[in-house]
């Protein structure tokens, strides 16, 4: 089945469109993710200690929405901000948060600068990206971070290789699910090398597809 082409600047407009909307609904949606023991969490407790292990460098939560991952992390002391392109989240992200700087920006033209962070977060952010437009992405992740620098990369895996790209209804805008090998080799097209990757099956209730998280350095 073709798919119609969809350019950057209008899956970041659907993307924003849709989270302005439904900024509430997300925000009671996601709450109590981080007050709960999980594999998520874990992942994310990782995540900190392996970039603390790095120095005292800054680290973005890009896609960071109503900041709860990014109030989180600061709590195990990261040094962290959170970067978001929809108005609305980043509002109730800045009533939550205040101590935290939350900015304006794209996953594909972040407001960073070269080179300049020690870590990246991308928690289920790159979900509304075709997958024909991935690769700047993680090419505009590398650009950011400093050399050593470690990227959390989590999205909806496909439920094989043949559907990686495969778009679906989703709450707030169509969504894409990745496969993991793939992302792995876009990844390290970009400059990364793969350090650790996690496959969680969904559970009963949830979107019956699995949940990729890959650790990268560049």
């Amino acid at each position: 089945m073709r798919r119609a082409y969809v350019d950057q600047e209008e899956a970041e407009a659907k993307a924003r469109r849709g989270y302005d909307e439904m900024a509430q609904v997300y925000t009671d949606h996601v709450a109590l993710e981080m007050t709960v023991p999980s594999m998520v969490r874990c992942a994310l407790e990782l995540f900190a200690h392996q970039v603390q292990q790095q120095g005292t460098g800054q680290v973005a939560d890009v896609g960071c929405g109503s900041g709860h991952v990014t109030g989180y992390l600061a709590e195990l002391g990261l040094d962290i901000f959170g970067v978001d392109n929809c108005p609305a989240l980043l509002d109730v992200a800045r009533a939550a948060h205040s101590d935290i700087d939350f900015e304006l920006g794209q996953l594909a033209s972040l407001p960073i600068e070269d080179d300049s962070l020690q870590g990246v977060i991308c928690k289920h952010s790159l979900i509304h990206t075709p997958a024909d437009l991935v690769p700047a992405t993680l090419d505009e992740f590398a650009r950011v971070l400093a050399p050593g620098g470690l990227l959390f990369l989590s999205f909806f895996a496909a439920e094989k290789p043949s559907t990686h790209g495969r778009a679906f209804d989703h709450a707030v805008t169509t969504a894409y699910e990745f496969d993991v090998d793939t992302m792995a080799q876009l990844l390290s097209a970009a400059g990364f090398t793969e350090e650790l990757r996690i496959v969680r099956q969904p559970r009963e209730g949830e979107r019956q597809l699995p949940h990729g998280t890959l650790f990268a350095r560049r």
